[in-house]
């Protein structure tokens, strides 16, 4: 659902109108990020600004504009460059060939590569750079997951939120299963995942659940934290993360076995929906913790 797009830093730098009309189709609750390729991709889309437009306004407004883009906009899944000696597309078709990327987008594409969209002809009616911000999915834990995988893989705090969690059923523990899969992806240490659920059945029956399931299932370096809401006061289903989140109208839970909603409606959070929602769910006391 979140769609991750090298970028050559020359071409983003073309002009100040360029660079603002690229970056503003970009962000997490857009459903499209700019891969921080290479790890400095800020540094040589800034060295590539004073190359090309040095000692102008031009410059210095693309330089300020840049400072302001955040993490949700050019965003961190943890590829690197390896050699910079060779050419930024050559690395990027390397790396796209080992994890892809959804496109590549470049100053030019002699080659004629299917991969790599130029930036100059680029506009919402190409097809790989079409995005959404909402999406109707099957109710399968692979589709629940995919939604917000992108972010699952560079997140240190994640938050699942859903009233009825109970990861002693299969409906709940496949999904958890993957998001735990997907927290460990990129080698990650120190992962917290919190699972905000309701109050709505005796505190020894809610240990149960938990105490059957995540002992087994809890990779090394995750901590899982469960917390307990009033039922009155949740009512919608949510998978947050500080980079970006996306809410479930129906559940957190599959329908693979086939006694529920066969479909659910999922949308990305605006960034002010994402921080008061995760405010909401920032309690101070967890009722379990596996270490």
């Amino acid at each position: 659902m979140i769609k991750e797009f090298a970028f050559e830093p020359e071409a983003i730098t073309t002009s100040y109108r360029d660079f603002c009309y690229f970056t503003e189709k970009f962000g997490v609750s857009q459903g499209r990020v700019i891969s921080e390729f290479p790890s400095k991709w800020k540094r040589k889309v800034c060295d590539s600004a004073l190359a090309t437009h040095k000692g102008s306004v031009e410059c210095s407004r693309i330089i300020e504009r840049l400072k302001m883009l955040g993490k949700e906009v050019v965003f961190n899944s943890g590829r690197k460059c390896l050699d910079g000696n060779i050419a930024w597309i050559d690395q990027a078709l390397n790396e796209h060939a080992n994890r892809p990327f959804s496109a590549i987008i470049a100053s030019s594409n002699p080659t004629a590569n299917t991969e790599v969209l130029v930036a100059s002809e680029l506009d919402d009616s190409v097809v790989r750079f079409k995005a959404t911000d909402q999406k109707h999915i099957t109710r399968t834990a692979v589709e629940i997951v995919d939604c917000v995988e992108l972010l699952l893989g560079s997140a240190k705090i994640v938050k699942l939120i859903d009233p009825h969690f109970d990861p002693s059923k299969k409906r709940w523990r496949r999904m958890l299963e993957l998001v735990l899969s997907a927290l460990s992806s990129n080698g990650q240490a120190d992962v917290t995942l919190e699972i905000h659920r309701a109050d709505n059945a005796l505190p020894g029956n809610i240990k149960n659940y938990f105490n059957s399931s995540i002992p087994g299932i809890r990779p090394a370096g995750i901590t899982v934290h469960v917390f307990l809401h009033p039922e009155t006061s949740m009512h919608n289903r949510f998978i947050l993360t500080h980079l970006g989140g996306a809410s479930y109208h129906t559940g957190l839970d599959d329908n693979e076995d086939g006694n529920s909603t066969p479909t659910d409606l999922v949308s990305l959070l605006a960034s002010d929906i994402l921080a008061k929602e995760w405010d909401t769910y920032s309690s101070p006391t967890a009722f379990l913790v596996y270490p």
